[in-house]
């Protein structure tokens, strides 16, 4: 081989290996954002799934963003 057809060997090989860890790094960011919605959902249901006290305490939530 000559040395272009090494340095087009050498450049494919590092941009499958770049395209590989990128990939990773996304199918982990999807995960984690996947879990993170999975629990927002639950905290979501277990909020207006609660009862607010006979006395009347706790019924009303103020929200700021």
């Amino acid at each position: 081989m000559d040395g272009l057809t090494n340095l087009m060997a050498t450049m494919s090989m590092s941009i499958s290996q770049s395209n590989v860890a990128s990939q990773a790094s996304i199918a982990m960011l999807k995960n984690a954002m996947n879990a993170d919605e999975a629990a927002s959902a639950k905290l979501m249901q277990s909020i207006s799934e609660a009862t607010p006290s006979a006395d009347g305490r706790g019924a009303l939530m103020d929200v700021r963003a």
